[in-house]
This record gives structure tokens, sequence and C-alpha cells, in this order.
């Protein structure tokens, strides 16, 4: 299964599972997203993982701290094996097996 692990200043990583046939996920601070993540500079709900034809994409739901990949701001990411990004303060790492990879493209 697709993998985010979260980390969160001053708190354990954490891994969420997510089943390959989710299509569209939610991620942000309100407990009623599919990812929660409580730290105070995530927006309720900071962003979106939809899948694609080849793999997954995060967009920015409009958060005001946004999505940084490679310490540049931007308003979408693909997700690949080894993706590493932050939503406002909180690392974000995304991880997927050979065979998930094989199975996207």
């Amino acid at each position: 299964m697709p993998r985010i692990t979260i980390t969160e200043p001053g708190k354990d990583s954490q891994a969420y599972q997510f089943d390959l046939k989710r299509t569209k996920l939610l991620v942000g601070r309100s407990s009623r997203n599919d990812i929660p993540i409580s730290h105070r500079s995530v927006s309720k709900v900071h962003c979106l993982i939809e899948r694609r034809e080849a793999g997954y994409v995060m967009f920015n739901n409009g958060a005001t701290n946004g999505i940084k990949h490679n310490g540049a701001r931007v308003s979408d990411v693909m997700l690949a094996h080894g993706t590493e990004l932050e939503i406002g303060d909180v690392l974000l790492a995304f991880s997927l097996t050979d065979e998930e990879s094989d199975t996207l493209a």
C-alpha cells in the first residue's frame, strides 16, 4: 500500500497507508480528513491527493502555508517513491513498493 510518513515538529514520525485503489484523499488538520495532521501550521483541509493515470498528485487546497517541494512553494507535485515535501511545518515522505510503482505505470 502507498505510504505517507508524517513528521510533525517535536513528535515521532507516523506512517499512514492507503489502498492503491483510492482515487482521492484529503489531508489536513480536521479530523474529517483521510489523513489528519494536528499541527497548527496545517490548514483544516490543506491539500488533496488524487490518483491519476501515472500515479498520485498532491494539490494545494488554497492553504496559506501551501506545499513546499525541494524548498520551493508549488501548487501541485507528482508523488513518486521517495518524494519529500512540506505542508506548513510538517515533513511528508511518500513511498511505494516497486510492484506498486509498476501497477501505477
